[in-house]
């Protein structure tokens, strides 16, 4: 069992390097992410927030960003104005209010947070058949551990 775990440290170490020098190359070759002009960094926060936790209430939002309630609901406001944030009821308790993102508000947070996505437009055309075959299968089985760990993260909040 040793040689396993001595085999699959081995790996998670080159996985970290091989990551760092993937993301120093392509810091090179696109730069950093893009950030919207008209949105502030707070904003910015708000929006992860809701895009990471949909369905937070607005009393746990303002928590988690250490503001008060005024304030979390006046940037939720101006977010839910730029048509990136949408608010709900809460059917259990009709004075809570739900946060979700839009379609918009994704889109805007995949797009500043998709080096990947920028640098594939740019070596796409240099990557061979076989190689984006290998990427593929290499990123369905990250989405397959990514679902199993939510699954184990969900499991253990219950």
């Amino acid at each position: 069992m040793t040689g396993l775990d001595d085999e699959r440290a081995a790996l998670a170490r080159e996985l970290f390097d091989l990551n760092s020098a993937v993301h120093d190359r392509a810091m090179g070759l696109v730069g950093p992410m893009p950030t919207p002009p008209d949105l502030t960094m707070q904003q910015l926060r708000v929006l992860g927030h809701v895009v990471k936790q949909p369905g937070i209430a607005g009393h746990e939002l303002g928590t988690q960003l250490g503001v008060s309630a005024p304030t979390a609901s006046g940037l939720v406001e101006r977010l839910v104005e730029k048509g990136l944030i949408a608010r709900t009821d809460d059917p259990a308790d009709r004075r809570v209010r739900r946060l979700h993102p839009t379609e918009t508000g994704r889109d805007m947070m995949r797009e500043m947070d998709s080096m990947f996505g920028r640098v594939l437009g740019v070596v796409l055309g240099v990557l061979s058949v076989e190689d984006l075959d290998l990427l593929c299968r290499g990123s369905r089985a990250m989405l397959d551990a990514l679902e199993r760990a939510r699954n184990l993260q969900t499991a253990s909040v219950d």
